[in-house]
């Protein structure tokens, strides 16, 4: 059954959260069609997505608007308007953790990340890394709760808020809240994903 937004408590993440939000998004994530293409052997991308998430989750936690449900089943990483997700002083540290936790997958994995990042916004935008939710949370409105906690905030700054969908679902729970597709990213040989925009609302 549905959760009312205001039934799921969601807080501000800490460092002392990294490997609980690790987890879940690791488990939200093992059947995506971007993942399963990035690190195709089912057993090999249980054992490094921990380490995956945990690399972007630590990166992005300096922003301050790192998000987990309190039950650790669900959580959000957003960046603020006019920051880099990833500073330059910090790029090449950051893409070498990502290369070495994903060894033999580490081409598909940062051809993914550079396309992304060549196609990431110029103007200002509330991006939204990741949102995941655990397979047994799923379809009770914790995603929808995540992504309002920040939208709501988005509006009152009369923000643009940006993200990639990486699937059909996720592309359908984007849209039921604002986000509209805007053409289609893909490598070489592998699944689409859709950036996806949203004009602020008035409330």
């Amino acid at each position: 059954m549905p959760l009312a937004h205001s039934e799921v408590e969601i807080r501000t993440a800490s460092i002392y959260d990294v490997a609980r939000i690790a987890a879940a998004l690791s488990r939200a994530f093992h059947d995506d069609p971007v993942f399963s293409w990035s690190i195709p052997e089912p057993d090999r991308r249980r054992a490094v997505s921990p380490g995956f998430f945990t690399i972007f989750t630590v990166a992005l936690q300096r922003h301050d608007h790192v998000y987990r449900t309190a039950d650790g089943t669900g959580a959000a990483l957003w960046v603020p308007p006019g920051v880099a997700p990833v500073g330059d002083d910090e790029a090449d540290a950051f893409g070498a953790a990502l290369e070495e936790i994903c060894g033999p997958d580490a081409e598909r994995a940062l051809a993914i990340d550079a396309l992304l990042d060549e196609h990431h916004p110029h103007e200002p935008v509330w991006y939204l890394n990741f949102l995941g939710v655990e397979p047994d949370g799923q379809g009770r409105g914790v995603g929808s709760a995540l992504l309002e906690h920040v939208l709501v905030r988005a509006d009152g700054e009369a923000a643009v808020a940006y993200l990639e969908a990486s699937s059909v679902r996720n592309r359908r729970l984007y849209e039921r809240h604002g986000f509209e597709a805007r053409g289609e990213l893909r490598v070489p040989g592998g699944p689409p994903l859709w950036p996806m925009w949203r004009e602020p609302r008035s409330r």
